[in-house]
C-alpha cells in the first residue's frame, strides 16, 4: 500500500465528462475514414532493423499513428525492445513481472515474494517511481503513491507484446517518463479469419493457470475476448529464521481473474476501436509477526475508446478517451500476543484506491519534403481517497500541449533527426516545460550511432499534494514537477557468424534529477511536510548487449549493465550497482521443440531502515524452459519451466520486525522464490 494513506473526493461532473469523452470519439466516426492497421512481425535481418528497430531478430510495424509511435522513436534514436507473446508463451512465464525479469536488457527487476506481488524496477539506474506503465496505451501507475508499482495484476497469458522505450519519454508520454515506458499490449484483433487458444497450467506452488482467447473478423468488424485466473497457495516470504511465533499467516499466495473485449471497425480511412478489461484479485500481503489473516482485495477495470483517421499518406489524426479505476480492499485479522486462538480485527475492508480518465489526441502532418510535423494534446483527471488517513478532498487535472519536429533520411542519407517541446499545467502546483531532441546515424549497414536527450518529469502524486493528518504527514499542493536532465548515446552494428547475422551495442546513460520531493520533518511540532528540496540524483552508468548465434540451433543474448546512481553521495536505494542476464535459446530450424537458459545477477544492492542499512544481492539466479509442439499443426503445445533451478536462497527486501517478547527490533528478510515447477499444456485452434 505504500505507507501512507489519502483521500480525494470525485468532482460531480466525473461521469459526465467520461461519458463526454467516449461519445465525442463516437459520434465523430461518420465524418471521416481511415485506414486498417496492420501488424507484421517475425521479419529477421539487418535491413529491417534499420527501417524499424532492433528488437535482436523481430520486427513489429504499424500504420495507425499511436501504435507506431515508439517503432517511429526507434528510428529517431531511441532505444527500443519488443518482447513477443509467442515468447512468454514457450517459457511458461504466468505474470509480466517474471517476463520483464528474465526477458529486458536493461531493466531490473525483483518480485518481492513470487509471482503476482509488488515488484523493486530499476530501468537504467531508475528510481521505481520513475518507469511509465501502460497498458493498450493507457497509463497504470498508482495515482495515490508513485512508487507502488502496478504489476502485481498482470497475467502474461494476456500478453501481444510488450514494448519497453528507454530513456527520457516525457514528450509524448508525460509525468513518470522520466528513465522510459513500458507499454503492454493486450491480444490484437485480427484482420480476416478466427483463431484462439485454450491454456491449462500448473506449478509446485500449488498453483493452477487457466486461460483461453478467440479473436475473429467478420467483414470490416473485428472482435478480441481473452480471460484468464491464475492462483496459488505461495511459498513462505521470509526466512525461518525471521518469523515470530504470532505470524501465522507464512504462505503468500494470490488469486487473480481478468476477463477483456476489444472491438473494432474499419472503413477505407476510418478505424473505431474499443477495448474493456476487468480484474478481480486476492493478493496476499506477507509479514513475519502478528498476522492471521492479510490479504488485498481489488478490483480494477480499464477502458479505452479511440478514433483513427488518415485522410491522405501526408496526414494522419488520432483521438482517444480512457479511464481507469483500481479500488483495493484491506483485511487484516491479527494475533493476540500471549493469548493464544485469541484474534482482533485490525482492519476491514478498509478502502484505498483511485480513478483516473483523460484524453489524448495527435495529429501528423508529413508533407513530402524530407519533414515530419506532430502536434498533440493531453488531458489528465484523476482522484482517489485512501481510508487508512486524514487527505483533504482534492482531485487533479493536468492539460499538456506537446509537438515535435522530424527529419527523415530523405534529406541527409542515413541520418535521423527530431526535436519537441511539452508544457504540463497542472490544477496544483507549478507548470512545466520539457523538450527532447534526438536521432540516429547509420554510417552503413553494419555500424549506426543513436542519441536522444532533453529533459522529463514527474508531477507530485496524491500523498505528496493532499496529506492532512496532524499527527504524520502533512501534503502540498503548491509543490513543483520533479525535472530531469537525461542523456542517452550509443554505438552499435552487425556482423555475420556463418548465414546468420549477430549484433552488438554499447549503451551509455546520464541522468540527473533536480527539485526531488521530499519529506521534511519540522523540528517544533515534528509533522512531516512534503516540500521541494535542494537534494538531487545523478546517475550514470552503461549496458552493454551482444546476440550471438553460435550455431545452428543455439543463439546467445548477453547483457550487462553498470549503475552509479547517487543521492546524496551514496547509492539510491534498491539500485544494483551491476546487472547481468544471459539467456541460450535451442530453435533446431523446423524443429517443434526448443528451449532456453537464462540467468540473471543481481548485484549489491542496499536498502536504509530506521535500524541502518541493509546490503543484500550479489547472486545468479537460473531459470530452464523448454516446449514441444505436437499433433495437426503443431496445434498442441507443452510447455514447462524451472524457475530458480539451484534452488537459491536470496533476500529481496527487510522490514523492520518487533519481537512478540519485546525485544531489540530486528530487519526480517524476504526471499525471493524457491525452486518451483510449472507445466502447461495449451492447445490453438
Amino acid at each position: 500500500m505504500g505507507g501512507n494513506a489519502m483521500s480525494w473526493s470525485v468532482k460531480g461532473h466525473f461521469r459526465a465528462n467520461k461519458l463526454f469523452i467516449a461519445m465525442s470519439l463516437l459520434l465523430s466516426a461518420p465524418y471521416v475514414s481511415a485506414q486498417t492497421a496492420s501488424v507484421a512481425e517475425g521479419v529477421e535481418g539487418k535491413q529491417a532493423t534499420r527501417q524499424a528497430v532492433d528488437l535482436d531478430g523481430v520486427t513489429v510495424s504499424a500504420q495507425r499513428l499511436e501504435e507506431s509511435t515508439p517503432i517511429e522513436l526507434a528510428k529517431y534514436g531511441n532505444r527500443l525492445q519488443v518482447i513477443e507473446g509467442e515468447e512468454i508463451a514457450r517459457r511458461s512465464f504466468v505474470d509480466l513481472a517474471q517476463t520483464l525479469q528474465q526477458m529486458a536488457p536493461a531493466l531490473f527487476l525483483m518480485p518481492k515474494s513470487g509471482a503476482f506481488d509488488y515488484v523493486y524496477p530499476s530501468l537504467e539506474g531508475s528510481r521505481s517511481g520513475e518507469i511509465l506503465w501502460l497498458v493498450d496505451g493507457v497509463r497504470i501507475n498508482n495515482r495515490l503513491y508513485s512508487t507502488t508499482t502496478p504489476l502485481d495484476t498482470i497475467p502474461a497469458s494476456m500478453i501481444e507484446r510488450v514494448e519497453i522505450l528507454e530513456g527520457g519519454q516525457g514528450l509524448f508520454y508525460g509525468t513518470q517518463a522520466v528513465a522510459g515506458v513500458v507499454n503492454v499490449i493486450t491480444k490484437a484483433t485480427l484482420s480476416t479469419g478466427t483463431d484462439g487458444q485454450l491454456s491449462i497450467g500448473a506449478d509446485s506452488n500449488e498453483g493452477r493457470h487457466l486461460s483461453g482467447n478467440v479473436r475473429t473478423a467478420i467483414g470490416p468488424h473485428q472482435f478480441v475476448a481473452y480471460a484468464s485466473s491464475d492462483q496459488a497457495d505461495g511459498y513462505q516470504a521470509f526466512h525461518k529464521d525471521d518469523y515470530q511465533p504470532s505470524g501465522t499467516d507464512r504462505e503468500r499466495g494470490y488469486d487473480v481473474t481478468t476477463a477483456g473485449l476489444k472491438y473494432a471497425i474499419n472503413s477505407e480511412r476510418v478505424r473505431v476501436s474499443a477495448g474493456y478489461q476487468k480484474t478481480d484479485a486476492t493478493l496476499d500481503y506477507a509479514a513475519p509477526n502478528l498476522e492471521r489473516v492479510y490479504y488485498n482485495k481489488r478490483t480494477e477495470d480499464l477502458a479505452n475508446v479511440k478514433l483513427d483517421w488518415e485522410s491522405s499518406e501526408s496526414f494522419g489524426f488520432y483521438v482517444k478517451g480512457y479511464y481507469h479505476s483500481w479500488h483495493s480492499y484491506i483485511n487484516r485479522l491479527r494475533n493476540v500476543i500471549g493469548s493464544p486462538g485469541a484474534v482482533v480485527v485490525y482492519r476491514d475492508n478498509v478502502f484505498w484506491g483511485y480513478e483516473d480518465y483523460g484524453l489524448n489526441a495527435m495529429a501528423k502532418l508529413a508533407p513530402g519534403n524530407g519533414f515530419e510535423y506532430y502536434l498533440g494534446y493531453d488531458y489528465q483527471n484523476y482522484s482517489g481517497k485512501d481510508e487508512s488517513l486524514l487527505i483533504a478532498e482534492q482531485e487533479e487535472e493536468v492539460h499538456a500541449l506537446f509537438g515535435q519536429v522530424r527529419m527523415t533520411p530523405d534529406v541527409v542519407e542515413g541520418l535521423a533527426l527530431s526535436a519537441g517541446v511539452r508544457h504540463n499545467a497542472p490544477k496544483h502546483g507549478e507548470n512545466a516545460t520539457i523538450w527532447n531532441v534526438s536521432g540516429q546515424y547509420d554510417v552503413n549497414e553494419n555500424l549506426f550511432f543513436r542519441a536522444t536527450g532533453g529533459t522529463a518529469y514527474r508531477l507530485p502524486d496524491a500523498e505528496e499534494l493532499f496529506g492532512i493528518d496532524p499527527c504524520c504527514t502533512q501534503g502540498n499542493p503548491g509543490l513543483q514537477a520533479e525535472e530531469s536532465r537525461n542523456l542517452n548515446a550509443s554505438v552499435g552494428g552487425y556482423f555475420d557468424i556463418g548465414q546468420r547475422s549477430a549484433s552488438w551495442e554499447l549503451v551509455g546513460f546520464a541522468r540527473k534529477v533536480d527539485n526531488l520531493i521530499a519529506g521534511v520533518v519540522d523540528p517544533v511540532t515534528e509533522v512531516e511536510t512534503y516540500q521541494n528540496t535542494s537534494d538531487s540524483t545523478k546517475v550514470n552508468g552503461f549496458l552493454a548487449t551482444t546476440t550471438l548465434p553460435i550455431a545452428e540451433s543455439l543463439t546467445v543474448t548477453a547483457s550487462y549493465t553498470k549503475t552509479d546512481a547517487k543521492a546524496n553521495g551514496r547509492q539510491i536505494d534498491r539500485i544494483p550497482e551491476s546487472s547481468a542476464k544471459l539467456m541460450l535459446d535451442f530453435a533446431p530450424p523446423e524443429s517443434n521443440f526448443g528451449g532456453s537458459l537464462i540467468a540473471t545477477y543481481a548485484g549489491e544492492t542496499t536498502q536504509t531502515t530506521s535500524l541502518g542499512a541493509k546490503t543484500y544481492g550479489q547472486y545468479w539466479l537460473l531459470d530452464l524452459s523448454g516446449y514441444l509442439l505436437f499433433g495437426d499443426d503443431g496445434k498442441h503445445r507443452l510447455s514447462g519451466r524451472v524457475e530458480n533451478l539451484t534452488d537459491k536462497l536470496y533476500i529481496t527486501n527487510v522490514l523492520r520486525t518487533v519481537p512478540d517478547s519485546g525485544g531489540a527490533p530486528y530487519l526480517a528478510r524476504n526471499i525471493g522464490s524457491p525452486r518451483t515447477f510449472y507445466l502447461t499444456y495449451s492447445y490453438a485452434f
